[in-house]
């Protein structure tokens, strides 16, 4: 059996979609699931305030729920629930050094967040040197037809060998197709973006880019030859062209550098893809 899939849970629609999502997602995966929740003890010796067992109480029951909505729905799933006395963000991180994936709840990075899931979210992502998918609630994913996965590449980074690998396979286990997005904006005058097909189809930038893009897939197309690949280059915003291509995918795969300190953040493209993404994002880590 694979490493666990591990979801963190914060009593949120969000946190209870992210963990239906890696409950099917550790189904796929033939391995178990993982579930975990935190709060911050109070310091010291002095007895636990009001306040601090009553976000103790709270974590405990968003635990036992998730664990026993999923339980009924995937009775064949093995289903662990852990409750860390840790600060949230401390706490995701170092589940998810032990996990295949890390799976999180997210309502659009910046906005009102939840107890553990919103901007604690975020700074997990950009800190964690593992995967980690984030996932948005959607009405009846269920009722949602298979998308396939959406691999948006970075114009400006040469080392993605990882994220294709990672996009490649998720297609391969899903069995669905792989839609290869390369976005650009060249240096210039301003634009208005989406550049209509016709007229970057015509430009040397563009024929340039398409030519990078079939280089870049051609010894995956080749590990991988029964996933069928759409490879697409569009001059535009790479943050709104990726947004905009996951509302038909089933899965959006990009890459994210890692950052260190306590300010980390993500980059503006991801930060846009999670924020507007119509389906769930894995992010895979660059050093």
């Amino acid at each position: 059996m694979t490493r666990p899939v591990t979801a963190g849970i914060d009593g949120s629609a969000a946190s209870f979609a992210a963990a239906a999502w890696a409950a099917r997602e550790a189904e796929l995966r033939g391995t178990s699931l993982r579930l975990v929740s935190a709060w911050s003890p109070p310091g010291g010796t002095a007895p636990e305030p009001p306040e601090a067992a009553e976000r103790r109480s709270w974590a405990t029951r968003s635990l036992e729920l998730a664990r026993d909505r999923l339980r009924s729905r995937h009775p064949g799933l093995p289903i662990h629930a852990t409750l860390l006395g840790l600060p949230p963000h401390e706490a995701l991180l170092l589940s998810g050094v032990g996990a295949g994936l890390l799976v999180l709840g997210s309502r659009g990075l910046g906005g009102m967040s939840a107890l553990l899931l919103g901007s604690t979210g975020a700074h997990t992502a950009a800190r964690a040197d593992f995967p980690v998918v984030l996932v948005r609630p959607v009405p009846h994913p269920g009722d949602r037809p298979a998308g396939p996965v959406l691999l948006a590449l970075d114009a400006g980074n040469a080392e993605q060998e990882d994220v294709i690998a990672v996009a490649f396979e998720e297609a391969a286990m899903r069995e669905v197709p792989l839609r290869a997005l390369y976005a650009w904006t060249p240096p210039g005058p301003a634009r208005t973006y989406p550049v209509a097909p016709g007229h970057g189809a015509r430009s040397n930038a563009a024929r340039q880019a398409a030519q990078r893009l079939a280089e870049a897939l051609l010894p995956w197309r080749q590990k991988y030859p029964d996933v069928r690949v759409e490879e697409v280059c569009q001059e535009d915003v790479p943050a709104g062209a990726v947004s905009a291509e996951t509302r038909r995918a089933g899965l959006a795969v990009l890459g994210h550098r890692v950052g260190s300190g306590a300010g980390s953040r993500l980059g503006a493209v991801v930060h846009s893809a999670v924020r507007h993404a119509a389906c769930p994002v894995f992010l895979v880590p660059r050093a």
